[in-house]
């Protein structure tokens, strides 16, 4: 008996190393055939950010773009948003069929902010076929843009950030995005209450943040990537100012940051092409 009891331990043994070794056998399988994505040949990105692992059950993109800050609706649209949407560009060809869902955040501005709707409005749609010229333009591939308004009609006031979380939500669970892009004025900061960095914390999606626009304006030298609230410091895209390419370091870096990520996703420029034409070839193929 007691042999007989030794032999059945010793099968169960074994069938328990057979059971972890299949177990350890499909986490690898799982891990070597993981999608890690690579930030660093953009240097748009923030530096230094976790290493992303998509889920690939959710690997779409979600994108959502405001129209107002809390106090000002945006007057136009700023160079910079060229960067913010070819930096979704560059994750999405990173994944085999991923798409990107872009959302313009229009009715946020006069739910949650109190702006009047018709000027709301007239911001969003102008942002709106903006953003279908840069898409059309420039051949993007796999772009949907919506509307907050038509998504959610009968929409009633909230929090900007219960807003969020409900859009969030939805392109999570019906579009299946796992990826959010988004925008932050810093990731070491956490002192700042309008970037995306703020409204981004326990959702259902990985982060990743590119840096803000930047402006000539040296009380706000900095601001979201798809708003401009005073034309006369940025770079927009109805509009090149040659004062404005040459001005301040700061600024200067970033447009060329934004014109390297222009030539490694769309196209070229001839060698020794100076920055101001770089961004006059970029804005006339966009809007001519």
């Amino acid at each position: 008996m007691l042999c007989c009891a030794c032999c059945g331990a010793g099968v169960r043994s074994i069938g328990s190393v057979r059971k972890t070794l299949a177990i350890l056998a499909t986490k690898v399988q799982i891990l070597s055939t993981a999608l890690m994505l690579n930030l660093s040949q953009n240097s748009i990105f923030w530096p230094n950010q976790a290493n992303f692992v998509v889920d690939q059950s959710h690997s779409n993109i979600f994108i959502g773009i405001g129209i107002a800050t809390k106090t000002q609706i945006s007057q136009t649209v700023p160079f910079d948003i060229i960067g913010f949407l070819l930096s979704a560009e560059f994750i999405k060809r990173q994944i085999p069929h991923g798409k990107i869902f872009l959302l313009i955040a229009d009715q946020h501005a006069w739910l949650a902010n109190n702006f009047d709707r018709n000027k709301c409005q007239k911001s969003a749609n102008n942002l709106l076929k903006t953003i279908q010229k840069i898409i059309k333009n420039l051949k993007l591939k796999n772009w949907q843009i919506s509307l907050a308004s038509q998504i959610f009609p009968d929409a009633l006031p909230q929090s900007y950030e219960d807003l969020e979380k409900r859009d969030v939500t939805h392109f999570f669970n019906h579009h299946l995005c796992g990826i959010k892009i988004g925008w932050s004025f810093s990731l070491t900061e956490t002192n700042h209450k309008t970037d995306e960095s703020h409204f981004d914390k326990n959702i259902p999606m990985l982060s990743i943040f590119t840096k803000p626009g930047v402006t000539n304006n040296p009380i706000k030298p900095q601001e979201s990537p798809y708003i401009c609230t005073d034309p006369t410091t940025r770079i927009t895209l109805d509009q090149l100012s040659t004062s404005k390419v040459e001005s301040k370091t700061a600024v200067k870096n970033h447009l060329n940051r934004i014109t390297m990520l222009f030539e490694q996703l769309i196209k070229t420029f001839p060698n020794k092409t100076p920055l101001e034409n770089k961004i006059k070839i970029i804005i006339n193929q966009i809007c001519n």
